[in-house]
């Protein structure tokens, strides 16, 4: 850390008292920009183009041949100069805010978490996540989706969720369950994957997209994830 200024406030202090010792200043080093970035708290440019696109789809097949794929898109972006949110879903359905997605974190309170369960033989189970600057494509016949509701598809099968703390997806299959979802409980920032088969010939490929645009995150992208949904609380979420 370089020290560029100190300024000492000898207020009631006797005049013959000894300065403070800088010696733990010694081999102190500079923080550099990126490093800076990871600290509690930001710095922007006044009027700068922000954007953070999260993208979770589900592909799957399952033992009686029935294969369908499932979407959900969450854009955070600014709208009229305000930071504003934008859902969409694949599937059109009934609002129902009975309905939970369980995005049961296991103790760990930050970064991506991808699970595995799988009971039976010839399956195949992938969870997988992708990084990098851009922006979403908009997502082919999506259904918006308000903060603060729970939409249930028109066939039962998928539970889609934008209440507090529990944002995404649970799809039930015919024998297992395949979840995508952000939780920000104790605001903290965790994306979850998550797959349970039992049976045999299933095929789930959970896919999660990440784009964002207006920043520099150097070295720290991993911690992007964290960092940004943390900043849905700013607007009420």
């Amino acid at each position: 850390m370089k020290l560029t200024m100190i300024l000492l406030i000898g207020l009631a202090t006797p005049v013959a008292a000894d300065l403070p010792s800088l010696s733990v200043l010694q081999g102190s080093q500079i923080l550099n920009d990126v490093e800076l970035d990871a600290m509690k708290g930001k710095f922007t440019d006044n009027g700068q183009d922000y954007y953070f696109g999260l993208q979770m789809q589900t592909q799957f097949i399952q033992d009686n041949g029935i294969q369908d794929q499932v979407s959900m898109q969450v854009e955070f972006t600014r709208i009229n100069n305000q930071p504003s949110i934008v859902i969409n879903v694949s599937e059109a359905g009934q609002i129902d805010n009975s309905q939970v997605v369980e995005l049961d974190a296991l103790g760990q309170s930050v970064g991506l978490q991808q699970r595995i369960q799988i009971a039976g033989d010839t399956n195949l189970a992938v969870n997988d996540l992708t990084l990098s600057q851009g922006r979403l494509d908009s997502l082919t016949n999506g259904v918006t989706l308000s903060l603060g509701t729970s939409l249930i598809s028109s066939n039962g099968t998928s539970v889609f969720s934008a209440n507090t703390g529990s944002l995404g997806y649970q799809v039930n299959l015919a024998s297992g369950q395949a979840t995508q979802g952000v939780n920000y409980g104790q605001g903290n920032g965790q994306l979850l994957q998550s797959i349970a088969i039992e049976g045999i010939n299933h095929g789930v490929i959970n896919q999660s997209t990440i784009r964002y645009d207006g920043m520099s995150v150097g070295t720290l992208s991993s911690s992007l994830l964290g960092r940004q949904i943390r900043d849905l609380r700013t607007i009420g979420f």
